[in-house]
């Protein structure tokens, strides 16, 4: 599935999200997955999916599941390149640049 041409499947893309919340229940604070939750819950998939990977990026042993590519092509979807999109941090699209370089 390539989400970078916004032919997407929303199923698919909510069970990326959760399978990344899931992989890291022990390593991520409970209220931070209990926000990140709440975000996948109420339809706000951008907003879980940048919150989730600030805090992957942000913690010792944490991982991804999807893959650096699929991470790559959903933050492009939800356009998470453009600061102004970015509803937690202005700068998380240099940041998940520098870190998948580093993974």
């Amino acid at each position: 599935m390539t989400w970078g041409n916004k032919d997407h499947d929303w199923k698919k893309l909510i069970s990326d999200i959760q399978s990344e919340i899931d992989a890291n229940k022990d390593v991520i604070p409970k209220e931070r997955l209990s926000n990140i939750q709440y975000y996948l819950d109420h339809d706000e998939y951008s907003m879980a999916f940048e919150y989730l990977y600030l805090e992957i990026m942000e913690r010792e042993g944490a991982c991804f599941t999807l893959g650096k590519q699929s991470v790559k092509e959903i933050a492009l979807f939800f356009d998470l390149n453009d600061e102004n999109e970015c509803m937690v941090d202005a700068r998380f699209w240099p940041k998940l640049q520098a870190f998948l370089e580093r993974n």
